[in-house]
């Protein structure tokens, strides 16, 4: 996936769609067979008419959407064997913090218009999207952590983000201390304390030695 527009071309590649808005907070609801591949961290792209927003996962609920569940003492394959059709009756959804947008082209790490219900959801994880994402202007850019960090992520949930895209990451470990002086720079205007702290876990999530 190399383009925003090849991404958004096929709308099969939605893993689900906008279920609720409150301030920065975007629900989503997730088709369940995508729900494995949703991580916190993960940066998804809603499909709006205009800005269409961007942003990270905070948190993922699974819960019944008709009354209770009861326990069945059944493995996953047992499940899908008696019931293929238990998905149906789960709801799966994601919270995503609100940080950036696209316009064109171009991705700014600034929030733009909401989206409405039901407009879809497609996640960002090719090298070639991660690059347009992290560096919209050539250069790297963590500003999308103002807002991540705003909306109530901690340490915990930026050391996943940082995990989970840490064979993106591996490529650029020549560029390590640029890295860590613009991501200390964004927890700096965050108002976050004990930045050191912060830098020294993302270093071991990367694999990176920390200075």
């Amino acid at each position: 996936m190399r383009s925003w527009a090849e991404l958004l071309s096929d709308k099969n590649r939605a893993v689900g769609e906008v279920a609720g808005v409150e301030a920065g907070k975007i629900e989503v609801f997730v088709y369940p067979e995508f729900y494995p591949n949703i991580h916190v961290g993960s940066i998804l792209l809603v499909d709006s008419e205009n800005a269409k927003p961007v942003g990270l996962v905070l948190k993922l609920a699974h819960s019944t959407q008709h009354g209770q569940i009861m326990p069945l003492r059944k493995t996953r394959d047992e499940l899908a064997r008696i019931y293929p059709d238990i998905d149906r009756y789960y709801r799966y959804v994601c919270v995503m913090a609100y940080t950036s947008h696209l316009s064109g082209n171009r991705i700014v790490h600034v929030r733009a218009s909401m989206p409405r219900l039901h407009d879809l959801v497609f996640v960002v994880n090719s090298d070639a999207l991660l690059d347009l994402f992290l560096r919209p202007e050539g250069s790297w850019n963590f500003d999308f952590l103002r807002y991540y960090i705003a909306e109530g992520a901690s340490s915990l949930e930026l050391r996943e983000f940082f995990y989970h895209h840490r064979d993106y990451f591996s490529r650029f470990g020549a560029d390590r201390n640029s890295i860590v002086s613009k991501v200390a720079r964004t927890l700096y205007l965050s108002g976050v304390s004990g930045i050191g702290r912060y830098v020294e876990d993302i270093c071991a999530v990367l694999g990176w030695d920390y200075e």
